[in-house]
């Protein structure tokens, strides 16, 4: 009851020191319904703000399994996860859902949902974790590659070669199993 843990005050407190400041929309997630509320086409949310849709990074902060998300209540399938985010990098939006959950790309099931994922969603990248991972020890290699993402003059260009500083400048990432797919 007194736990919040969340990483809402990290992103905020990073914000000021990207160059543009970096704008957080953060939205609380409960349940499958929820999520499809915000994100679903065409009706969710972000599909009703050029602010929230054209965001180049969607970051989703949940429990996870191999394909799947665990919010406070039920869990959302890998198709309750296609079917939300289907669509959301056409029209040259260019966008990454970073899945920053325990075992999302674990195993097969895991590779499976990335495929899925990036062809029903059309976005340019998916990152997420394939162990299940320390709370704060991911949440330093997610700091550390978003801090870098928006620093990058051409960070899309150079999505790779960010996402690989990651991996050797925190060793702790690899043991994670951060895992970046395209």
């Amino acid at each position: 009851m007194f736990q919040t843990f969340s990483v809402k005050g990290f992103f905020e407190a990073m914000a000021p020191l990207q160059h543009p400041p970096l704008t957080v929309a953060h939205r609380f997630v409960e349940s499958e319904a929820g999520l499809a509320y915000y994100a679903k086409r065409p009706d969710g949310l972000m599909w009703r703000s050029k602010e929230l849709f054209d965001t180049p990074i969607y970051y989703l902060a949940f429990h996870g399994k191999p394909g799947s998300v665990t919010p406070l209540v039920g869990s959302i399938d890998e198709d309750q996860l296609c079917e939300a985010f289907a669509g959301y990098g056409r029209g040259g939006y260019r966008n990454l859902v970073y899945f920053a959950c325990c075992n999302v790309l674990c195993g097969e099931k895991g590779r499976r949902f990335a495929r899925r994922f990036l062809k029903a969603s059309k976005v340019r990248a998916l990152i997420g974790y394939t162990t299940t991972v320390d709370w704060m020890a991911s949440l330093v290699a997610d700091m550390l590659f978003l801090h870098r993402f928006y620093r990058d003059p051409s960070p899309w260009r150079n999505l790779q070669r960010i996402f690989d500083s990651v991996q050797r400048d925190y060793p702790a990432a690899r043991r994670l199993g951060h895992t970046l797919i395209t």
